[in-house]
């Protein structure tokens, strides 16, 4: 669990994030760390994450600071550290000082320490295509629908989701394009989330390794 409360320190934005991925509200303090979780949460890679997770104690000019990155993150198998921090405040001082004690503290356990900005996370059209994929992520989709938007992409590997929701029911494409959007944010079909806004138009594929069971 969290090692310690948010704090909006007068300033900064907080909330509760309802993370799919680990069934509970996630507390960020900030609006870029409240972006990072929408990226963790439809991250494959990442396998666990946690806010606040712990504190690290140290010396300076004679004191004992403390530092508590902003999550820590299971991906694929290794323990990463990782912090959020606006660009243009990455190279100060006291910054550089809390960032070094983190990579030596992550070294000697094996763990990896990260510092992402944001110019990592708001970078092209990932986040904002993540953000519209989410609402459909708890969408009730038919077990037999699967089979048939499987049948129709083995058919087709690469088409559009407009011509493939028209193929499968040229009554209500709507309903599914709703539920093709649902299986892309489970990684079940594939869209290319990095180079253009989601639309319509967007090419969707069937990816080699992909399993259409369906998430609780």
């Amino acid at each position: 669990m969290p090692v310690r409360k948010v704090s909006n320190r007068g300033r900064n934005v907080v909330g509760r994030f309802p993370s799919i991925k680990m069934g509970r509200m996630i507390a960020f303090e900030s609006l870029l760390e409240r972006d990072f979780i929408y990226l963790l949460d439809y991250d494959v890679r990442v396998e666990w994450y946690e806010e606040q997770p712990l504190t690290i104690e140290y010396l300076h000019d004679g004191q004992t600071l403390h530092y508590t990155p902003d999550f820590q993150i299971v991906e694929v198998g290794r323990q990463v550290l990782v912090e959020c921090k606006p660009e243009r405040f990455v190279d100060t001082e006291d910054n550089q000082r809390k960032f070094a004690i983190a990579r030596d503290w992550c070294a000697s356990r094996d763990w990896e320490f990260r510092v992402v900005t944001d110019q990592h996370i708001r970078a092209g059209f990932r986040l904002q295509n993540i953000k519209r994929l989410t609402p459909y992520a708890r969408l009730a989709v038919d077990v037999s629908l699967c089979s048939r938007i499987e049948a129709c992409l083995r058919a087709a590997p690469t088409t559009t989701l407009r011509a493939l929701a028209q193929s499968i029911d040229p009554a209500d494409p709507q309903r599914i394009i709703a539920c093709l959007l649902h299986l892309a944010y489970y990684h079940h079909l594939e869209l290319l989330l990095d180079t253009a806004p989601l639309s319509e138009d967007m090419t969707v594929a069937w990816p080699s390794q992909a399993c259409l069971e369906l998430k609780p």
